[in-house]
C-alpha cells in the first residue's frame, strides 16, 4: 500500500472516523481504523466500528499501490495533527509496518493485520428517504431518551416521516419531547434510532447535510456523498402511545414566558438543588404576572421569579418537578413558551416559534424531617447516658463472676 494525500483533509476525516472506534476495547482490533487504498479509483477508504455503529468514509488521493492497514485510531489522529506538511505519504513495504511521512518527519508504526478486522458490510439502501437537520434533531430529542437498559425502545428516538414532515419523539416515562419539521420525504418511513448513536452521527455532521436514509435488515443506514454511517437497531416493535397520552391531558393552569429567562432561572435553581449531595425537586408556582421557582433543602433555600403572562394561577403550593430535566429542556428551546398544567401537575411546555411539545410528569413533594426541639435533644442525651451506664454495670457483673 502506498498513497499521498492532503494532510488536513486526511486529519478531518480521521477525526470523524475515530469517534466510532473505541479507545480501550478488549477486542484490540476494534480500537483501530481500517485504511484501504485503491489505485484504480484513486481513493482511500477509512472504516471503523464498535458493533453498535459503523462508518466508512472516502477521500481522493494519489494512490500508487492498493492495499490495506489497520492503525490505532488515537495514534493516527495524533500523527496527522503533529505533522506539518501539506501532504503526507503512507506506505507499507512489508506487512504490518507502516511508514508515515510529510517529507521532514517520518513515523514507523507496527500495525495489526488488516485481515483480522471485522469489517462491516455497508450496502447502499435500495429504498431511501431524504433527511436533513440531523444535528438539530439530535439536540432537541436525545436529552429526553431513557437510560434504562431494560427498556431498549425508550433508549431510542422515534422518527416518523410522513406527508413531507419529520415527527420525532423521545421519552423516558417521566418526560417526553415531540418535535416536527418540514422534510423532503413524500414516502412514509418509521425508524427507532438509539439516542447515543444519533448523537455520534450529529457530532460528525453539519445541520445542512443531506442524507439518504434506508432500513436494511438489522441496520439503519445514512448515506452522504463521501460517507456511509450505519446504526444497529436496539429494538423493534411499537413505541409508546404519545398521542393517547397527550389526548388524556386536560390543562387547567397556564402561563406564557420567555424561554431564555426560564433557562437562567433554572440554572440558578439547579445549582442550589445539588447542595448537600442530594438532588432536591423544584417547586413551580404560577402567580399573577410571575412564574416562581423555589428549592429548599437543609443546606440552602433558593427562589427565582420569571415574568410571565399567567392566565390561570396554580394553588399556592404549586407542583414539584425534576429540576435537572427542566433545565436540560430550556437548554435546547428558545423564544416564547407556553406552560400548561393539569390538576395533578402534569405539565406541557409548547414553543411558539417551532413545532415542539414537551411533557413533564410531576414529583411528590419532599417530606421534610422535623428538627428536634431542645427538650427532645436533652431526652435523647439522657437515654444515651443511661444505656452507657447499664452497659458498664453489665461488664462489672461479668468481671465479678469470672473472679
Amino acid at each position: 500500500m502506498k498513497f499521498e494525500v492532503n494532510r488536513l483533509l486526511m486529519l478531518d476525516v480521521v477525526k470523524s472516523v475515530a469517534k466510532i472506534a473505541p479507545s480501550n476495547s478488549p477486542v484490540e482490533v476494534l480500537n483501530g481504523i481500517l485504511i484501504e487504498s485503491n489505485e484504480d479509483t484513486g481513493e482511500i477508504f477509512m472504516t471503523a466500528t464498535n458493533y453498535e455503529v459503523s462508518i466508512q468514509q472516502k477521500i481522493a488521493a494519489s494512490v500508487q499501490e492498493s492495499g490495506s492497514m489497520l492503525i490505532n485510531a488515537r495514534l493516527l489522529v495524533s500523527m496527522m495533527s503533529k505533522l506539518a506538511g501539506e501532504f503526507v505519504t503512507l506506505s507499507a513495504d512489508r506487512p504490518e509496518l507502516l511508514i508515515v511521512s510529510d517529507g521532514n518527519c517520518t513515523y514507523q508504526i507496527y500495525c495489526l493485520p488488516s485481515k483480522s478486522y471485522p469489517k462491516p458490510i455497508m450496502p447502499f439502501p435500495e429504498e431511501s428517504v431524504i433527511m436533513t437537520g440531523i444535528c438539530s434533531l439530535a439536540k432537541r430529542t436525545t436529552f429526553a431518551v431513557s437510560k434504562d437498559d431494560s427498556a431498549p425502545a425508550l433508549q431510542c428516538v422515534q422518527v416518523k416521516l410522513k406527508n413531507n414532515t419529520v415527527h420525532a419523539t423521545a421519552c423516558d416515562r417521566m418526560r417526553m419531547m415531540l418535535t416536527r419539521d418540514e422534510a423532503d420525504a413524500p414516502n412514509e418511513r418509521e425508524f427507532l434510532l438509539p439516542g447515543r448513536s444519533l448523537q455520534i452521527l450529529a457530532s460528525i455532521s453539519q445541520d445542512d447535510d443531506v442524507f439518504e436514509v434506508g432500513d436494511i435488515g438489522k441496520d439503519i443506514v445514512f448515506v452522504r456523498g463521501d460517507m456511509i454511517f450505519s446504526i444497529r437497531k436496539l429494538a423493534v416493535g411499537s413505541y409508546i402511545d404519545t398521542a393517547g397520552l397527550l389526548k388524556n391531558l386536560k390543562p387547567i393552569y397556564a402561563a406564557l414566558a420567555d424561554a431564555g429567562q426560564m433557562k437562567e432561572a433554572l440554572n440558578v435553581i439547579d445549582a442550589g438543588a445539588s447542595a448537600g449531595g442530594t438532588k432536591e425537586p423544584v417547586n413551580l408556582v404560577l402567580l399573577n404576572g410571575e412564574i416562581i421557582f423555589q428549592c429548599n433543602s437543609d443546606y440552602i433555600q433558593t427562589s427565582m421569579a420569571v415574568s410571565a403572562n399567567v392566565t390561570k394561577a396554580t394553588p399556592e403550593t404549586g407542583f414539584f418537578y425534576d429540576v435537572s430535566a427542566l433545565s436540560k429542556l430550556f437548554q435546547v428551546i428558545a423564544g416564547k413558551v407556553k406552560l400548561e398544567i393539569d390538576a395533578k401537575g402534569f405539565m406541557l411546555v409548547k414553543t411558539q416559534t417551532r413545532s415542539e411539545v414537551y411533557f413533564q410528569a410531576p414529583m411528590r413533594a419532599p417530606i421534610k424531617k422535623a428538627k428536634p426541639s431542645k427538650q427532645m435533644k436533652e431526652q435523647e442525651e439522657k437515654q444515651e447516658k443511661e444505656k452507657t451506664k447499664r452497659a458498664k454495670g453489665a461488664e462489672n457483673v461479668k468481671e465479678k463472676e469470672v473472679a
